[in-house]
């Protein structure tokens, strides 16, 4: 399913949005008519394939059992973490994989507070209660627009969100910004012996801006946060130890850099794969496949690539919505700004 979700002239309430994002992901047949907050008559639904996804719950009583109805408000208390909570199966196992979006200001809840973040967990119940959940700033202060819009996906007036889910995983861009996702990676052996979901989480909301928070939990702010990259791996045990690790840092972050999965995994500069030649001068764009390895708890290299279908490329290398072809397939490009680009397949 890929949806293209324009907001109008005023932004939208983060609550309304995420509303309707999660309509689109848990339908049998993803349509505009499902829209509540977004423009109806510039949103456009490209791939209606459904996103295979499964509602589970939130912890505002107005979205149980099912999310609320078009029109309704029922917004969260005030200071409260509002979510709306899904789930999907994976490829080889039974397991499920959790992701959340959840408000990023816990005050007021007007067009002003625009911004959410989308998160994994190991398990979810329909209290939107979760389990190790992934890393995200949420502030408590009025100043929380300001506070986490390194970090946070936004529906501010004219903004553009483009929302790709299958499956087995979710990517949210946020056109010529950044992205949010949630993908499922390929099935190691360990994977298999702990019978554990293998899932990632890799938040980069703002592409220009390559520091990243060290936090991989969720966490208050109080002040302004400057810094963006956020990731996670769910549910992973040190083999040579036994240590289980509900939420894991594949990066390794160092002075808010990270030091492990470099360009595979986490984008650190806009220059990684520039434009290159192939053997008669003809220009080829260079594309990187998605993959990672947390080689100090023992596990071996899974690939996001081949199992989640994307590839890293450069920014700018087209327009949202051109088709680009790698390895005889197609992918469709989407702008994520000034520090990076993804293609992806939308179904």
């Amino acid at each position: 399913m890929y949806a293209k979700l324009v907001v109008g002239s005023t932004g939208i309430n983060a609550i309304l949005a995420m509303r309707d994002i999660v309509r689109l992901c848990t339908s049998n047949e993803p349509t505009t008519a499902l829209l509540g907050a977004f423009s109806t008559s510039s949103s456009v639904i490209i791939d209606s394939n459904p996103a295979g996804w499964t509602y589970v719950g939130s912890n505002n009583s107005a979205d149980r059992p099912t999310v609320a109805a078009i029109g309704a408000t029922g917004f969260p208390a005030s200071g409260s973490q509002g979510n709306l909570v899904i789930s999907a199966p994976c490829l080889e196992t039974a397991a499920l994989k959790y992701v959340a979006l959840s408000i990023s200001s816990l005050q007021a809840h007007t067009a002003t507070h625009n911004l959410f973040t989308m998160t994994g967990a190991v398990s979810a119940t329909s209290l939107g209660v979760l389990t190790n959940e992934g890393p995200r700033y949420f502030s408590p202060s009025g100043n929380g627009q300001n506070d986490t819009l390194t970090v946070a996906l936004r529906v501010a007036a004219n903004d553009i969100v483009h929302v790709i889910a299958t499956p087995r995983g979710i990517t949210i861009v946020n056109e010529a910004r950044g992205m949010q996702a949630v993908w499922e990676m390929s099935m190691s052996d360990v994977n298999r012996f702990y019978n554990t979901a293998p899932f990632v989480q890799y938040c980069h909301a703002t592409s220009s801006n390559f520091t990243s928070e060290t936090i991989i939990i969720p966490t208050s702010t109080a002040g302004v946060l400057t810094r963006t990259m956020m990731s996670a791996v769910f549910g992973v045990t040190d083999v040579n130890t036994g240590t289980f690790y509900g939420t894991y840092s594949p990066g390794n972050i160092v002075s808010n850099l990270p030091t492990l999965n470099i360009g595979s995994l986490f984008q650190t500069a806009n220059n990684l794969r520039l434009n290159s030649i192939d053997s008669i001068g003809s220009p080829r764009y260079q594309v990187t496949p998605v993959f990672l390895q947390i080689g100090a708890l023992g596990h071996p290299i899974q690939s996001v690539t081949g199992t989640t279908d994307i590839y890293w490329t450069r920014p700018n290398a087209g327009f949202t919505g051109d088709t680009m072809l790698i390895s005889g397939d197609t992918y469709t490009f989407f702008n994520c700004g000034t520090g990076y680009g993804i293609a992806l397949k939308t179904s």
